[in-house]
């Protein structure tokens, strides 16, 4: 797969909105808040996300969250695949939309605009890796808009939500973790390697026609060769040609909001 390296994160994955999302575009809006805050408060984990683009949507989630079973951010990132066959490497992936996917590294702002590296994913592929390494979710650490702050087994919060929220008020932040970790930070680790093992550098290219046509164009810096995976734009037509037959205005898995906790 590709990476591309210190980009202009926002113009370059609202040129593959553009192209490859037709309704729901306006979710894009909370994506671009998210990158704003980690590129403003990068933490080495925050600034780590997990995005992808869809013919209903997009999504955007701090990959940790991802690798931690029964979130909202797991449950969310693999609900367009569908598994078959034993959990291993053979198991095979059916992807059931139209989805680019990207990791995305923010490194922070330069010149005004949010600056970082995307890693192209599999998206099917990045899946079954996330169902075969998530760990279980043990804990929730949450703040309260009262400031009171509490770690407790997520069975127990989960069944105390609504009290809590009208004890201690707006939840200002929220997170999950498993038991170990350690292990966590392990799987991140290992997954982040693999990927950069496995990435070639490559140039995205945005070039803006007009105000309604953005044309984004991924090319590696020497000259083409036959073997070469299809540009950005190629694939999305080619998604495009064979999902536009078959179905009417696809529904959402889940409604975005600015809440915090939704979905956890």
């Amino acid at each position: 797969m590709r990476k591309f390296e210190n980009v202009d994160i926002v113009a370059a994955l609202g040129a593959v909105v553009e192209l490859n999302t037709e309704h729901y575009k306006s979710d894009f809006k909370y994506d671009i808040e998210m990158f704003k805050k980690a590129a403003l408060h990068p933490d080495g984990e925050n600034n780590r996300l997990l995005w992808y683009s869809r013919r209903s949507g997009t999504h955007c989630f701090p990959e940790r969250d991802v690798y931690i079973k029964d979130t909202g951010a797991n449950n969310t990132w693999g609900h367009y695949v569908t598994l078959l066959g034993k959990p291993d490497i053979y198991q095979t992936a059916v992807v059931q939309d139209r989805i680019i996917a990207f990791a995305i590294d923010i490194k922070g702002i330069e010149n005004g605009k949010i600056k970082g590296d995307l890693h192209e994913l599999n998206y099917g592929e990045h899946v079954k890796q996330v169902t075969r390494t998530a760990l279980p979710r043990h804990t929730v650490t949450v703040k309260y808009e009262d400031g009171t702050k509490m770690t407790l087994p997520h069975a127990e919060h989960d069944g105390q939500r609504d009290r809590l929220y009208r004890q201690h008020g707006e939840v200002k932040s929220y997170r999950n973790d498993p038991e170990d970790k350690s292990a966590l930070r392990d799987v991140l680790a290992q997954a982040r390697d693999k990927r950069e093992k496995e990435s070639r550098p490559a140039v995205f290219k945005v070039r803006v026609k007009n105000q309604k046509s953005v044309t984004p164009t991924a090319t590696k810096p020497k000259a083409p060769t036959k073997s070469e995976q299809p540009s950005i734009k190629q694939q999305l037509a080619e998604g495009k040609k064979q999902l536009s037959e078959k179905k009417p205005v696809p529904t959402r898995a889940a409604v975005k909001n600015k809440s915090i906790g939704l979905g956890d």
